[in-house]
């Protein structure tokens, strides 16, 4: 038992230790914590602290020992990474060494006094493959015993391997191999430049509605008061079937009052026949009551078609696309105000509206995509017919240009008045171009270039 005992405590076996904790680590946090904490049970010092190497010349610290979290804003820190950054500018660090302060410049001659003991030593940590990723610096106040060194190169060889085992591949691959790494970001632009370069469709997405394909409107044939509406929105009607009738109390009362103008005008007229015999007067007069029967005929009958349009009636068949009835009931309208329009159904047009400032080139034939608000989630092909030079204001107030596209054949239009959001597809131009048209023409706006 003393044998085993003996064995237990001697150097080679402390060291075998400490390097299994290392290499055990499940993660770079217990990594750290280990290796600033485990050889004070091989190697007595004071402070150890473990840094990687970020740069040519430049080091990071990563972990202190006795210390919890590390602050990388203390003055220690911040002056133990410009001691190494100048250590090694001058080569100094590229093997085991004990770090004297006579090199260093004034500034940090004096630092050191206040933050360092006199015996520094400085191990560097390597990767398998020989390249320096790191080093560890222990201090105490002792100089730096033969067999201590030793005993530190060999634990350095563990710590490098076990480190380099947790970092990422991405980080080793950038350690390692800088030059890879510059091809890859070679690579990584002309990539990026190839994408950019690709030829993409620019785009607009503009709300649209569907409207009937050349309707008929239905206007007011006569000035009066619209009485009632006999069909309902989008309802299917014959020709002949009455749409609206007017209020007919004062038509029918003009018609009549024009009726008994003509029954005066016609009895003065036998009357001046009568009296025309032998009297060339009297035959002048009946030449004055032919016209004015004349004249009373005509309003009559004119009175009789302004009552004979009281029941407007559909001219075709179709579907009556009209608003709100009970916005027309009882208005007065002029002779020919457009109360509704006929069309059929299964033909049928997109409106699009494209505001101003999104506008693109587009030609007829562009490929359009309608997505229903009933229905989003699926889009209906449509072909562009037209586009109109100048912008109109939509009822929302936006200035916008007006666009008609067509459905196709092979599959129905949808239902006359349902309302979505149209993309229409322009030319083709390079995606860098595609993704910056926007910022680009602010920029022309601004600074007028």
């Amino acid at each position: 038992m003393a044998q085993e005992n003996l064995i237990r405590e001697t150097p080679w076996a402390l060291l075998m230790g400490i390097e299994r904790s290392i290499r055990h680590a499940a993660d770079l946090t217990a990594f750290r914590f280990a290796v600033v904490s485990e050889p004070r049970r091989l190697i007595s010092y004071q402070q150890a602290i473990l840094v990687s190497k970020t740069g040519a010349s430049k080091y990071r610290a990563l972990s202190v020992s006795n210390v919890p979290t590390l602050d990388r804003n203390a003055p220690y820190i911040r002056f133990l990474e410009r001691l190494l950054k100048t250590f090694g500018s001058n080569g100094e660090l590229s093997k085991p060494a004990t770090l004297e302060p006579g090199t260093l410049p004034e500034k940090l001659q004096s630092e050191w006094q206040e933050f360092l003991p006199s015996c520094v030593f400085w191990q560097p940590l390597r990767a398998p493959d020989g390249t320096e990723i790191g080093g560890l610096i222990l201090t105490r106040t002792a100089p730096w015993q033969e067999a201590e060194l030793v005993l530190l190169d060999q634990l350095a060889d563990s710590i490098g391997h076990a480190w380099s085992s947790l970092l990422k591949p991405s980080a080793r691959l950038r350690k390692s191999r800088p030059g890879l790494r510059k091809f890859a970001g070679i690579g990584v632009g002309i990539a990026l430049l190839a994408v950019l370069a690709l030829p993409v469709h620019q785009s607009v997405i503009a709300p649209a509605d569907v409207i009937a394909h050349d309707p008929v409107p239905v206007a007011a044939p006569i000035n009066g008061v619209i009485r009632d509406i006999n069909v309902r929105p989008n309802a299917e009607v014959k020709a002949g079937d009455i749409l609206f009738s007017f209020e007919d109390a004062e038509l029918r009362a003009n018609y009549e009052v024009a009726l008994r103008s003509v029954d005066e005008a016609d009895a003065e007229l036998r009357r001046a026949a009568q009296q025309a015999f032998g009297d060339a007067k009297g035959r002048a007069e009946v030449a004055l009551r032919k016209a004015r029967l004349a004249l009373r005929q005509e309003q009559a009958q004119y009175a009789g078609y302004q009552l004979s349009q009281v029941d407007v009636k559909a001219p075709v068949d179709g579907i009556a696309v009209f608003g709100d009835p009970n916005r027309w009931r009882g208005r007065p309208v002029a002779t020919g105000e457009q109360v509704m329009s006929l069309a059929r159904p299964d033909e049928a047009d997109l409106a699009i509206y494209i505001p101003v400032s999104d506008a693109i080139n587009l030609e007829p034939g562009a490929d359009v995509r309608l997505f229903l608000d009933v229905d989003p989630l699926h889009s209906i092909p449509a072909t562009l017919e037209l586009s109109s030079y100048q912008p109109v204001k939509t009822p929302d107030g936006v200035l916008a240009y007006r666009a008609v596209a067509s459905f196709g054949e092979d599959n129905p239009p949808p239902r006359i008045g349902l309302k979505g959001s149209a993309k229409l597809l322009g030319d083709e131009v390079p995606l860098v171009l595609f993704l910056l048209r926007r910022p680009l023409v602010a920029l022309r706006q601004k600074i007028g270039m």
